[in-house]
C-alpha cells in the first residue's frame, strides 16, 4: 500500500511539474515594440498620378517626368519610413 501511495504522490508531482513546464512556453520572450515617433510627412499616402492626356511626344514627355518625380518622392519617403521604424 505504501508503494501505491508513493506512486500516486510522484504522479501528482510530475503532473504539476509538467503543467508548469508547458506554461513556460506561453511566456512572452520578446520585448514589446517601443513607440516610434514618425514624422507626419512620412505617413502621407503617395500622390495620385495624373492621367495621360494625348498621345504625342509633347504630351507624353512632361507626363512621364511628372510620374518619375512623384515616384521618386514616394520612394524616398517610403525608404525613410522603413528606416525610422526599423531603428
Amino acid at each position: 500500500m505504501n508503494d501505491k501511495r508513493k506512486s500516486q504522490k510522484l504522479l501528482g508531482c510530475l503532473c504539476t511539474l509538467m503543467s508548469v513546464w508547458m506554461l513556460q512556453g506561453c511566456a512572452s520572450s520578446t520585448k514589446p515594440l517601443a513607440a516610434v515617433n514618425v514624422p507626419a510627412n512620412l505617413t502621407e499616402p503617395c500622390p495620385a498620378l495624373s492621367p495621360l492626356k494625348g498621345s504625342t511626344g509633347a504630351d507624353i514627355l512632361p507626363w512621364a517626368v511628372g510620374v518619375v518625380e512623384k515616384y521618386n518622392d514616394c520612394a524616398r519617403r517610403h525608404s525613410a519610413l522603413v528606416k525610422a521604424v526599423g531603428e
